[in-house]
């Protein structure tokens, strides 16, 4: 019996068309590329989500997306899922997706393209054959993006949701895995498994929860922030997350902002890599004392985000859900 995969698109680049007289305009639609894509083994059943741009997708879209991949897993279990998707903002659903979406029996696959998938020699094609033959014969059971790995699209990167990142904002190999290395490759029909631990096929029943606090802002702190500055970006906040300098430093000045705001607030870095450490240095120790101060340890800050979003509208305590590893997102 042929494998079945799911397909669900939400719009992005791989929808659009270029146009000689103008921008690339969403015109294309993505069941022209599994009509090209030759894995005839393969059966496909294709729905279409919505259809915009990833910049306009919110936390509420996550929501409906994680609710749709819920149906498809609950109504009958495909061998895989493949959500097709803007490039934007691809690693903030594939995140959202790994805390909505927990103990999944199957991949959930997430790609898109740096190339519109109407245009000559786009990415979309590979891409999109990469992503389904990984849905569809890998053993790997979580969130995943599957996107190019160099230049000559020689082998495709599967990166962990919650570990991905957009770093190049056109080059087609837009994505990197961060502090950890990918949970495997794959190159034409092969897929091959880094030592990267992996959840793996099972028949398990599906957590979903859903609920989201959007109210968490994402602050970039820099040698001209205030006291006042922050403030202000903290009103009307039920928690924030921090980029800090380096390891994740913060003045004295900032430090008490944030104690007096009271609500959670994770503490990341600019960096890409490496994560925080915070109290490294003697002349950083006061920030240890803060009890509200969260550290994001490896998380990236995008995932760290969502996490805390999901986080504030779960039962149970944000600090503690926060410092565990429940879906990769942290080193242990």
């Amino acid at each position: 019996m042929k494998p079945k995969i799911f397909i669900l698109t939400t719009g992005g680049t791989i929808a659009h068309r270029s146009k000689q007289d103008g921008p690339a305009v969403m015109d294309f639609h993505p069941e022209e590329l599994v009509n090209q894509i030759g894995l005839p083994d393969i059966q496909f059943e294709i729905k279409e989500l919505i259809r915009t741009g990833s910049m306009n997708i919110v936390p509420v879209t996550w929501t409906v997306i994680a609710e749709a991949v819920a149906d498809v897993l609950m109504e009958t279990v495909p061998q895989g899922l493949v959500i097709l998707h803007g490039t934007d903002t691809i690693h903030y659903t594939a995140s959202a997706l790994s805390f909505m979406l927990r103990d999944l029996s199957v991949p959930l696959v997430l790609t898109g393209s740096m190339i519109p998938g109407g245009d000559p020699g786009s990415d979309s094609l590979p891409n999109l054959r990469d992503a389904i033959r990984v849905a569809a014969y890998s053993d790997i059971a979580e969130v995943c993006i599957v996107f190019s790995g160099d230049a000559e699209r020689s082998q495709g990167l599967i990166i962990r949701g919650c570990r991905a990142r957009k770093v190049h904002s056109v080059d087609i190999n837009a994505f990197d895995s961060i502090n950890v290395p990918p949970i495997g490759y794959i190159e034409d029909e092969e897929i091959s498994y880094t030592n990267l631990t992996r959840r793996k096929r099972t028949e398990s029943n599906i957590m979903v929860s859903t609920d989201l606090d959007p109210d968490v802002a994402l602050i970039k702190l820099n040698p001209a922030t205030t006291a006042e500055m922050l403030t202000v970006y903290l009103q009307g906040m039920s928690g924030a997350v921090l980029e800090g300098t380096g390891v994740g430093h913060m003045r004295p000045g900032l430090q008490k902002v944030i104690e007096s705001f009271d609500k959670p607030v994770v503490m990341s870095t600019q960096t890409i890599y490496g994560g925080e450490c915070l109290g490294r240095y003697n002349v950083d120790q006061s920030i240890l004392g803060i009890k509200n101060l969260i550290p994001a340890r490896d998380m990236t800050s995008e995932t760290a985000l969502v996490k805390l979003m999901w986080a504030l509208a779960q039962e149970g305590d944000v600090r503690s859900m926060m410092l565990t590893n429940l879906a990769g997102e942290i080193s242990e």
